[in-house]
């Protein structure tokens, strides 16, 4: 199964950041970039302005705890266009700052086999009758790895619940 960019997923991408942000703005604004608190001098001494180093990946690391939680739950479609959105913003990033690395390449490649995981998964659960479940790895993915971010996602959701109920 080929798991590199494909000019469709754009506009896949594009439609589903407007179904659930609204646009790039209603992302940006879900997922903000400011850590004053993080100190920045005892780490990155050359770091002049903390929104440098956190703006570059605070989208798409968003989005793919949003994806995994959503994959979590069942909710196969929502994951499947977060995963999607995710790898737009990281295939943009990448070009913007010429990114060319393996390890850029590998992490946008793990978006694109989780999206298409998530919509193999979504079209199951519409039509199980007859079909079987997609496994992880099919696509690529390690089914230990899988489990273990869906079970750190669902922990997640608890303790967000126990913190909102407060």
């Amino acid at each position: 199964m080929d798991f590199s960019w494909k000019p469709e997923y754009e506009n896949l991408a594009s439609e589903f950041l407007k179904q659930h942000f609204g646009g790039a703005q209603g992302l940006t604004n879900c997922f903000p970039c400011m850590r004053g608190d993080y100190p920045w001098g005892a780490h990155r001494p050359d770091v002049l302005d903390s929104r440098v180093p956190a703006k570059n990946n605070t989208e798409y690391h968003g989005l793919e705890k949003h994806a995994i939680q959503y994959q979590a739950t069942a909710q196969y479609e929502y994951a499947f266009h977060h995963w999607l959105i995710a790898a737009s913003w990281r295939r943009q990033d990448m070009v913007a700052n010429n990114f060319n690395d393996d390890r850029h390449e590998k992490a946008l490649e793990y978006c694109i086999k989780q999206a298409l995981y998530n919509r193999a998964l979504h079209r199951w659960q519409k039509n199980s009758e007859g079909c079987l479940l997609p496994d992880a790895f099919s696509f690529g993915l390690d089914d230990g790895d899988v489990r273990k971010k869906e079970e750190k996602a669902l922990e997640d959701i608890e303790e967000f619940g126990k913190i909102s109920k407060t």
